[in-house]
């Protein structure tokens, strides 16, 4: 192995590392020190025996030899500590937006279909309370949703029959999408680009998708196209605050030209300023900084249109070690991440140290060479001082690689939280949506006034949830009700058979259809439901409004959240990644109540439902707590991140929802 002080790559992270600096010069000194004893011992005692001194001379180099290995390896940990945490951002960065982005291509979906809108686009003179009705029924779908920033109905020769937006007063578009989307049977469109459809804004994220009028025939006419404007750049204020969290990152998303199209920095690192990705497996050095780019994982087969994710942060930031490891956690002998084999080495060059001091005392007393004793004296305390150096060494080393999961498992923990708050506000804002269907509405009053659902109304709403079902692939069943509780259709075809029976939980009805704003919703305590085959889910409920009075409810939607393997996904999706196997099989993550009652783990052996005996301090911590703790499970001692949600959004925070959820990263030690 090459010495660091003659690796031109490892002088350079050496200049950014005091710690290792100052290891270097002790170590340099007790070099030069050795060579100091071995030469005056050679020039002063004559009558020693040359192999003894040869035996001093090959030590000295294994203990060169060990230096370089140790150097090397605590190089090679703060370069792992940082390279880690840049490739998390990196990743998180695109891999988030995408998740998000995946929600908007169902959404357009779904708001295509919608009866209301697709009428209004085949009345050819509008009068003012029919564009005043539309209007309201845009405000009330992207009031569910603050992800918006501005919906545009279009005709299919580019007039704008609606918008959102009271900036954007654009009466006609000749923007391609429009006629790209006509053209095109496809579930959605995406772009990112100036568009005319909504000039006020320099660049804009579109999903579009056509919209047509089935006649009682069944024959399909095409009536104009859906524009939905998502709120980019509110989006990535909300992720980068997320990601940096205090530290120094540039994060950024690089567009289609490698150019940027979100920064973290608008001053170092501008809108539309021109970036070489950095695509290797590891972060690049490039000067005095690392950098890395990533293309995303996708979620659900979706990866969205070709961007990356791309970090950079200079070496003397990335390499500094944070002083996170208040638990004073040492790192057993028994441990996997023990440094065994360094210490091994060290043994080695001491024992092979001590064996030269031994024979050369032998051998002066049989020689009566004296004078050559006080020269082994010192080469002794060289090697008691080399000992204490190579221990600290070894404990920094060990430092390091607790500081790098502390690390790690804290800010996995937080990503997990973030993605099960992300992923559940989609929940409360689809059951809202979905029960301002007109269709759901004007059934379900005609029932509520005494009039039964007839088998072709019962087809009819079947099949309408069906295919929202399909949009939103997360449920297991979305079911209306009416205002007994009494099921009138299902989304699951194989579940058609509840249809007539009631609601199985008479509570989570009622309190539902005690709502009387729009903007509100209720959720189920996450507990076992025969409608999830009797497994732990939350059910999602939204009041269904009278057609005629919107102080009365006629009925109510529930969404049933397929919640065991989203749950796993968002789990297995955020765990830390180790290079050491023993320490990834010995990592898994969980969500669980402020009571310690798990509600999703990815160890077998910690079931749903199941307790686990959490300090009650972590339990009883503030929302938006994200630290660490040690913990004994199963016999294992381990480093535990967590964080308590804090919502996302409006969604837990001014929706009037409460619902504790901690979210725990475990890492075995």
């Amino acid at each position: 192995m090459s010495s660091p002080l003659q690796s031109h790559e490892n002088r350079q992270f050496i200049q950014f590392l005091p710690e290792v600096k100052a290891y270097i010069a002790e170590l340099e000194h007790q070099d030069l020190w050795w060579s100091t004893v071995g030469m005056v011992g050679k020039i002063n005692n004559e009558n020693i025996d040359s192999q003894l001194l040869e035996s001093i001379v090959e030590t000295q180099k294994e203990f060169q030899n060990l230096r370089d290995i140790m150097i090397n390896e605590l190089i090679s940990r703060y370069r792992n500590q940082a390279n880690s945490e840049i490739i998390l951002k990196t990743q998180t960065a695109i891999d988030i937006v995408i998740r998000n982005l995946f929600e908007r291509t169902a959404d357009v979906g779904f708001l295509a279909v919608d009866d209301d809108l697709i009428d209004y686009l085949t009345v050819e003179n509008k009068c003012k309370e029919q564009a005043e009705f539309i209007q309201n029924r845009i405000k009330e779908y992207v009031a569910k949703y603050s992800v918006y920033s501005d919906i545009a109905l279009v005709k299919p020769n580019g007039d704008i029959c609606a918008t959102l937006n009271p900036q954007n007063t654009i009466k006609h578009s000749d923007d391609p999408i429009i006629q790209e989307a006509l053209n095109s049977n496809a579930d959605y469109l995406e772009v990112y680009r100036h568009s005319d459809l909504f000039a006020y804004q320099e660049t804009s994220l579109i999903y579009a998708k056509k919209m047509c009028h089935i006649n009682d025939k069944g024959e399909s006419t095409d009536v104009g196209v859906l524009c939905l404007s998502f709120n980019f750049n509110d989006e990535m204020i909300s992720v980068f605050h997320s990601l940096n969290n205090g530290s120094n990152h540039e994060i950024m998303l690089l567009g289609e030209n490698e150019s940027v199209i979100a920064s973290s920095n608008h001053q170092k690192k501008p809108i539309d300023k021109k970036i070489v990705p950095a695509l290797s497996s590891t972060p690049e050095k490039r000067n005095d900084t690392l950098r890395f780019s990533t293309k995303t994982n996708g979620y659900q087969g979706f990866t969205g249109l070709p961007w990356l994710g791309h970090v950079e942060i200079d070496i003397q930031t990335a390499l500094t070690t944070q002083a996170n490891n208040e638990l004073n956690v040492q790192i057993e002998k028994s441990s996997p991440l023990y440094q065994h084999e360094l210490e091994q080495v060290n043994i080695r060059v001491s024992t092979l140290l001590l064996t030269v001091i031994l024979n050369g005392k032998i051998m002066s007393l049989k020689r009566d060479v004296k004078s050559f004793l006080p020269i082994l004296d010192n080469f002794q305390i060289i090697s008691l001082e080399i000992q204490e150096i190579f221990a600290r060494f070894i404990d920094h080393i060990h430092q390091v690689l607790v500081n790098t999961i502390l690390a790690k498992i804290a800010f996995s923990a937080a990503l997990s939280i973030e993605i099960m708050d992300r992923n559940l506000y989609e929940r409360a804002n689809d059951c809202r949506w979905w029960a301002l269907n007109s269709t759901f509405r004007k059934i379900l009053s005609d029932h509520h006034h005494g009039n039964d659902i007839s088998s072709e109304q019962t087809m009819i709403l079947n099949k309408k949830l069906n295919y929202i079902n399909d949009l939103y692939t997360v449920y297991t069943n979305i079911i209306l009700y009416d205002a007994y509780g009494k099921i009138l259709a299902v989304s699951n075809k194989s579940e058609r058979e509840i249809i007539g029976s009631f609601m199985p939980n008479r509570e989570d009805v009622m309190h539902c259809l005690k709502k009387q704003d729009t903007q509100e919703y209720s959720v189920s305590r996450f507990e076992k439901s025969i409608l999830y085959n009797d497994k732990h889910t939350y059910i999602y409920h939204a009041p269904i409004k009278s057609w005629n009075d919107m102080t009365q409810n006629v009925g109510g939607i529930a969404l049933v959240f397929d919640s065991e393997p989203e749950f796993i996904a968002m789990l297995n999706d955020t765990e830390p990644k180790y290079s050491l196997a023993t320490i990834e099989n010995a990592t898994f993550s969980a969500f669980i109540d402020r009571s310690g009652k798990v509600i999703s783990s990815t160890k077998n052996k910690l079931t749903t439902g199941q307790k686990i005996e959490i300090p009650q301090e972590v339990l009883q911590a503030e929302n938006g707590t994200n630290t660490c703790f040690t913990f004994n499970f199963e016999g294992q001692r381990y480093l535990v991140g967590y964080k308590v949600s804090q919502g996302y959004r409006e969604y837990k925070n001014s929706d009037g929802y409460t619902n504790d959820v901690i979210s725990l990263v475990f890492t075995g030690i």
